[in-house]
């Protein structure tokens, strides 16, 4: 008689509109499946037009999270956009059927009803970060007494305000195996539970071979240049970076795809077309840590600029990235000479290598032990 599969519970970020939590989250999924294990996603973010979203715990949710963006007058390019044009959102809807079985949860006063998985994992991403609403519950799986595992998660802050210390110290430290994606977090954790196992590990995204990708990607229905470089900003392009960009585009006899901008046509694609941008760009200009990623998987010369007007203490992830990899010389210095228009990938790619390794070192033990 064959044996049942363990199923994993996956708890993330799942925003509707943004590349780097859906591929982050496709990632995981994919990793455990590799792992032998059915997997669940546990969607932490009900849509608000859903008609079965009436209860008031998920309401104050979402009113917590968009009362702190709107008072530290961010913008809002991550979350649910109604304005997105019909094409953006039919490309994301297209890439959500890549992340099976879904299960939305409507009341953290029924969370027990999902304290039913094998293993539950959370991450990656911001999963922790609370003015998303990081910290619930859910996210901190105070629900449940089964094996508990984090997976490359973060806070996306350098620092956690002191309200929220007593459930980091009281929660997190109860997980059974913990890992995150920056030096920031693995401070946070160590400093408020004294735990000294926290291990820093690549993006999930990472861990997933180039050729993996690959089978997921889609060109744009819109009509491409012969040459381009790939904007993505999720802060304030300022004159200075823009000045920039223009003299790379020059540089590399180059047009200029802006994912970021509204306007653009291309501002349509969804995560199959973001990535295929990537892998076929000659030269991608970000702040986004996933853009950076994907140019570092595909070995695509790239340059990361700090982020401005939009949670710019979320820079640590990046530095980590940069300084893993021995990547520090393709961030901005405000000096255009530094920029390098070539990079030799060699080096970085014998560190993939190792990291990916120790990554699935650490899964294979946190479900062994």
């Amino acid at each position: 008689m064959k044996e049942n599969k363990k199923t994993a519970a996956i708890v993330s970020l799942y925003g509707n509109s943004n590349f780097g939590n859906k591929l982050q989250n496709y990632a995981v999924q994919e990793i455990l499946k590799k792992e032998g294990l059915n997997t669940v996603n546990i969607v932490n973010v009900p849509c608000l037009n859903n008609k079965k979203v009436n209860n008031i715990e998920v309401l104050k949710l979402y009113i917590k999270g968009w009362l702190r963006y709107i008072l530290k007058g961010d913008k809002i390019k991550d979350c649910v956009d109604p304005k997105d044009p019909k094409e953006r959102k039919k490309n994301f809807l297209e890439f959500n059927k890549k992340i099976a079985n879904s299960k939305h949860f409507f009341s953290f006063s029924r969370l027990q009803e999902f304290d039913k998985y094998d293993y539950y994992f959370v991450g990656s991403d911001q999963i922790w970060n609370p003015i998303y609403g990081g910290l619930s519950d859910l996210d901190l799986l105070t629900f449940t007494q089964k094996k508990k595992i984090a997976i490359s998660a973060s806070f996306g802050i350098e620092e956690i305000p002191l309200d929220y210390k007593g459930r980091v110290k009281q929660y997190i430290s109860k997980f059974d195996a913990i890992s995150v994606r920056e030096e920031a977090a693995k401070n946070i954790i160590e400093r408020i539970t004294n735990r000294q196992d926290v291990e820093i590990l690549i993006d999930p995204t990472m861990m997933l071979q180039k050729e993996e990708w690959d089978q997921i990607v889609k060109k744009p229905k819109e009509m491409l240049p012969d040459k381009y470089i790939v904007c993505y900003f999720l802060g304030t392009e300022t004159k200075e970076y823009i000045s920039a960009i223009h003299k790379i585009a020059t540089e590399k006899d180059c047009e200029i795809i802006d994912l970021s901008n509204l306007e653009s046509e291309f501002y349509c694609c969804g995560p199959s077309e973001f990535v295929y941008l990537i892998k076929t760009a000659e030269f991608i200009c970000t702040d986004s840590f996933h853009a950076s990623v994907f140019s570092i998987l595909y070995n695509r010369p790239f340059l990361v600029f700090d982020r401005n007007g939009k949670h710019t203490g979320m820079g640590s992830r990046i530095n980590t990235l940069l300084k893993t990899f021995h990547l520090e010389k393709l961030h901005y210095t405000g000096n255009f000479q530094d920029v390098k228009f070539e990079y030799d990938f060699s080096i970085t790619n014998q560190s993939l290598k190792k990291e990916r390794e120790k990554a699935y070192r650490f899964i294979h033990h946190a479900l062994d032990e």
